[in-house]
């Protein structure tokens, strides 16, 4: 996952400098314990390499881990369902649900937002259902999760902002009509940057309503998780900042909002992550995080990204 960590206000050059200063996403280590937190129970976190599922014995590290760090939901990637990999998403999943962990289908590419390309999320939609249908109950995925991140597409996005954000809010609801024609229940969720409602001119026309991309997302979507990548909590340009109007927005529309922490090493700015601090430090920043967020009902813990660069802070 890639995401621009440092939105000023939103224009057409600042998009463009954002699209240049991207860091990668959201995953949990193992270790000295971080807090749960939350209304929801304990901590999401983004697990890219879907290798970790193939071997019996990177499961079950896996799955120690989350025990160990109390992550209850699993953002797994799962871009290719055929055979060979079929056997193994349910031996994960059959195994995270014994543990108490949820599972949710990770997956997402930039040009997935170009009205050309939506076929392929489409494709990938009606693959994990099949899957779900051909699976036992406790073999099966317990929603989905993109990460299409349009903006990455920096000349399209430099040139046609509006019209990259109309194919990207086009292909959200054309998956989410999809999963929950299948199994209304079904949770879909969807990665978004602080900056989708960063500045108050910077709104967007979309079946007949004028609001913030963020806004948009949260009313087509189950939930969202805001990439609010900084190290500390407080301030103008900290997390609670970045995460207060979707929160607040989220409360309204009765959605859930995740936020997003990153703790992968030599990212810039440095600042964007928990890499090469500490376990401590981070967990003393999620509480200050908690602290503020929990008045919201909205408010739905955190999403850490990502497994390995977060067992390689907390061990």
């Amino acid at each position: 996952m890639r995401t621009p960590e440092d939105a000023g206000r939103i224009g057409a050059a600042v998009w463009l400098a954002l699209s240049v200063w991207c860091a990668s996403g959201v995953f949990f280590p193992a270790g000295p314990a971080v807090a749960a937190s939350g209304p929801g129970e304990g901590l999401a976190m983004w697990v890219w390499d879907a290798r970790v599922a193939v071997d019996r014995g990177s499961r079950a590290q896996l799955l120690r881990f989350c025990r160990e760090q109390k992550v209850r939901t699993l953002y797994f990637s799962a871009y290719r369902l055929d055979a060979p990999m079929d056997r193994v998403y349910r031996e994960l999943n059959r195994e995270a649900h014994r543990a108490g962990v949820a599972v949710h289908a990770l997956a997402g590419d930039p040009r997935w937002g170009k009205p050309q390309y939506h076929h392929i999320p489409m494709d990938w939609v009606e693959a994990v259902l099949r899957f779900n249908r051909q699976s036992r109950p406790e073999e099966r995925f317990d929603g989905l999760h993109s990460d299409v991140e349009v903006y990455l597409l920096t000349k399209s996005w430099a040139e046609h902002p509006a019209e990259m954000l109309g194919g990207y809010l086009d292909m959200n609801a054309k998956v989410a009509e999809a999963a929950h024609r299948e199994d209304p229940t079904f949770f879909f969720g969807a990665d978004i940057p602080f900056w989708f409602d960063d500045d108050p001119n910077y709104r967007i026309a979309w079946r007949g309503q004028i609001k913030f991309p963020a806004q948009h997302v949260i009313d087509t979507v189950d939930g969202v998780t805001v990439m609010a990548y900084r190290n500390f909590a407080e301030g103008p340009d900290g997390t609670v900042n970045l995460v207060l109007s979707e929160l607040r927005y989220a409360q309204a529309a009765g959605k859930p909002v995740q936020v997003g922490q990153e703790t992968q090493e030599n990212m810039y700015p440095p600042y964007i992550s928990f890499g090469g601090t500490s376990c401590g430090r981070m967990e003393g920043e999620l509480q200050r995080i908690q602290g503020v967020c929990s008045a919201y009902a909205s408010f739905d813990g955190f999403a850490i990204h990502h497994y390995e660069s977060f067992r390689k802070l907390c061990s």
